[in-house]
């Protein structure tokens, strides 16, 4: 469920943007086409041509927060979270510096989903809790329910793993014992794997 949230405000951009782009070469800028074929290629899931596009893009402009998370987005599809948080981090000091606060609110919210993705539940959290703030202070930057949900989630994750500890641990042991031969505490040597 909140894969349908974060891609809607992080991934769904370049596809968007496909559909509602100029024919290319009809009044474009040579920015404004790469971003178009990167955007094409990006819709039809060709990540290769997606990146070569924004990469061209990012030559023309390398001060666009826009092309920046176009690349995130490509790396974040290829599963390459440390080249997405990177090109996430560069988008958001570049929006920082242009005051793009939609730029930034979306580098913030695509920071917490990598984090989150990976495992990384802290980072995860301060990211959500920084886009939270920062949506409160500039409405509109921000998907208004996101961070909040996102931030739940986490809680409710955390809580979780607190409750299930005690079974962990037990099966831990149960392994542990079974793993050195021992008998059980019913007094049975349990059967050995085959």
């Amino acid at each position: 469920m909140r894969y349908l949230f974060v891609i809607a405000a992080l991934l769904a951009a370049p596809a968007v943007a496909a559909a509602q782009s100029p024919t290319p070469g009809h009044g474009m800028s040579p920015l404004e086409e790469s971003l178009h074929r990167g955007d094409v290629a990006f819709a039809r899931h060709d990540l290769d041509a997606a990146a070569t596009a924004y990469r061209e893009a990012a030559q023309r402009d390398p001060r666009s927060v826009d092309v920046q998370l176009r690349l995130a987005s490509v790396a974040r599809a290829r599963d390459d979270a440390a080249a997405a948080l990177g090109l996430l981090r560069e988008a958001l000091r570049l929006a920082t510096e242009v005051h793009d606060d939609a730029g930034h609110g979306r580098a913030l919210c695509g920071i917490g989903d990598v984090h989150e993705a990976q495992g990384h539940w802290g980072d995860a959290a301060a990211a959500w809790d920084a886009a939270r703030t920062f949506g409160e202070a500039h409405p509109g930057s921000v998907p208004a329910a996101l961070p909040a949900a996102r931030l739940e989630a986490l809680r409710r994750r955390e809580q979780l793993a607190h409750d299930y500890a005690p079974v962990r641990d037990r099966i831990a042991e149960r392994l542990r014992v079974n793993a050195a031969g021992a008998p059980t505490p019913a007094g049975m040597t349990p059967v050995a794997p085959r």
